[in-house]
């Protein structure tokens, strides 16, 4: 009997997994995807709400025509900065297949905490397709009247949708779109630069064009290209100072060891846009075993000086870590310069040798290639500073700066 039950209990979980892999056959139904909530309470007992609240939401939001939600697993937070993978791995775990970008599509993160019979519940409700968070809800509710209040948080979903872009029905008012509420860049957006470079190649690929006109658009393609890279390598590495570590010298009683550690990583969004638009992931792995990860390939024009450009390295970041304030005569300066060193301008210089680039181009007659490594790399720094001077040192920063403006940048802080 207990297997019987148990072969039923199995069959019924098939039929909810197979019955959420079903992609909605319209693209006017909303997609909303719900992870499991995080517990921040401290009573073990009520971790069944992690699941039984996203439950809740599902049951009120399916009730509404157009509305498709599911509860999905919960993937690494991290990824919220990489939305275009993100969105590829929940369609994967949902539907098996592709992201279609026809549909609206929604996340739902959420997290609750327990305490002494009240349930604080929030939420924060974010368009999948760039990780911008819409809209934010928190309440606190009596426990003992859940039955009462389980649908209103559904409810508020319903509410942020209905005044975000909602699929157009029969009688139904015109409403703002969700770009509406981003202010674009002065430029436009990266995602929206790559997307008009992508378009452009597939229109340039299928059109029957003279000579003349083929030239032109391959012209309006590089260009276009060249301002994406600009985009991309404007700056595009982030930093985390972490591990700081002070240690009292024995055989040498009015001294102190400082250590510290910075963390270089490229920014995850550019990560995600690199990703979405290669040609050939991770093409180059099998021959460095150091530098994994993403190509991005594109047929276009380049012009000479672009290539020169590329190829004499000007684009080159390198980091500046300073620890003291800048009116602090003793203040402390790391810097990278490689492969020309620059003589330290000050007795308080430290010159840390070859920085790793995570970012690389490398130009072709018609090419460009762009490589990225998504893992992050780790320095560690360290000196010897009178006990007397901890108190002005206790401020680290780290400035990032053009390898062709390092020399200047360091006179400047001289």
């Amino acid at each position: 009997m207990i297997r019987k039950y148990s072969l039923l209990i199995a069959v019924l979980l098939l039929a909810t997994l197979q019955a959420q892999e079903v992609l909605p056959v319209s693209t006017d139904n909303i997609l909303i995807f719900i992870e499991p909530f995080t517990d921040q309470g401290v009573d073990p007992s009520q971790t069944w709400l992690s699941q039984g609240l996203p439950g809740f939401l599902q049951s009120t939001l399916s009730e509404t025509e157009h509305l498709q939600p599911y509860q999905i697993g919960t993937f690494n937070s991290d990824l919220i900065d990489r939305p275009h993978k993100l969105q590829s791995l929940i369609w994967k775990s949902v539907f098996h297949r592709r992201v279609d970008p026809a549909y609206e599509t929604y996340l739902i993160l959420g997290s609750f905490a327990y305490l002494e019979g009240q349930l604080t519940l929030r939420l924060d409700l974010l368009t999948l397709k760039n990780t911008h968070v819409l809209a934010h809800y928190e309440n606190t509710f009596a426990y003992t009247k859940l039955l009462s209040w389980k649908t209103e948080p559904g409810e508020w979903v319903k509410t942020q949708l209905r005044l975000a872009q909602a699929p157009k029905m029969a009688g139904a008012p015109t409403l703002p779109a969700l770009s509406d509420a981003v202010a674009p860049a002065p430029r436009g957006s990266l995602q929206d630069q790559l997307t008009t470079l992508f378009n452009t190649k597939q229109e340039q690929a299928t059109a029957d064009l003279s000579p003349e006109i083929k030239l032109q658009s391959r012209q309006k393609l590089g260009h276009q290209l060249e301002s994406l890279w600009h985009d991309i390598a404007y700056d595009p590495y982030l930093a985390k100072i972490h591990d700081i570590h002070t240690l009292r010298l024995q055989y040498e009683p009015d001294s102190v060891r400082i250590t510290f550690k910075v963390s270089y990583r490229i920014n995850p969004r550019i990560l995600d846009e690199i990703e979405y638009f290669s040609a050939t992931r991770a093409g180059k792995q099998a021959q460095s075993a150091s530098f994994e990860g993403h190509t991005f390939m594109d047929l276009g024009y380049i012009d000479a000086d672009f290539t020169n450009e590329l190829a004499g390295g000007d684009w080159r970041i390198v980091p500046i870590i300073t620890m003291g304030p800048p009116a602090y005569p003793q203040r402390r300066v790391f810097y990278y310069s490689f492969p020309n060193p620059i003589d330290p301008p000050g007795t308080f210089y430290y010159n840390q040798g070859k920085f790793k680039q995570l970012l690389i181009a490398i130009p072709g007659v018609s090419a460009l290639r762009i490589f990225a490594q998504e893992a992050q790399e780790d320095y560690e720094y360290s000196l010897t500073v009178g006990y007397d001077e901890i108190g002005q040192l206790d401020k680290i920063q780290v400035k990032f700066v053009h390898e062709q403006d390092l020399s200047d940048q360091l006179l400047l802080k001289h």
